[in-house]
């Protein structure tokens, strides 16, 4: 799926947030500036209408809301994967939706079942964005239709 401009990227977060249940688990994986964090900022809008978020890159973990709670980290500035043990997401995790940016920082420590979200440059104002799921949660599910932020 092709994103042209953060709208459409916030757009599509905004959705995939409508989506979403608590227990989910959804990774994000792109290079810096690939809209990553524009994407969190749609998904918690899109469960949270008028909530705003921000970059935990500083704090690492942020929480937004209640029912059910956003759990929303940013793994940039790790180090080593095993300081994903100190964060305490897990336990932050139970009822909640997780969002994981830089999720590929930790590889392995992310449960199985959970959607992969790939953003990718795709031009000056543009980005691809490719969606797996795994696990029972999201298997067979046509998600970039229901998506589409268009």
């Amino acid at each position: 799926m092709l994103l042209r401009g953060a709208a459409a990227t916030h757009a599509l977060g905004r959705n995939l947030g409508r989506l979403l249940a608590p227990g989910d688990w959804v990774a994000l994986h792109g290079d810096l500036g690939s809209g990553k964090t524009t994407l969190v900022s749609g998904i918690v809008e899109g469960i949270h209408p008028g909530m705003r978020s921000r970059s935990p890159t500083y704090v690492r973990v942020e929480v937004y809301g209640d029912s059910p709670p956003i759990v929303h980290a940013d793994l940039y500035r790790l180090e080593k994967s095993e300081e994903w043990d100190t964060l305490g997401v897990e336990d932050l995790a139970e009822g909640a939706i997780v969002v994981v940016e830089w999720a590929d920082r930790v590889p392995g420590r992310l449960p199985k079942d959970r959607l992969d979200l790939v953003l990718e440059y795709a031009g000056a104002e543009a980005r691809a964005i490719r969606i797996v799921g795994h696990g029972d949660r999201w298997s067979g599910a046509s998600l970039e239709d229901a998506l589409d932020p268009a």
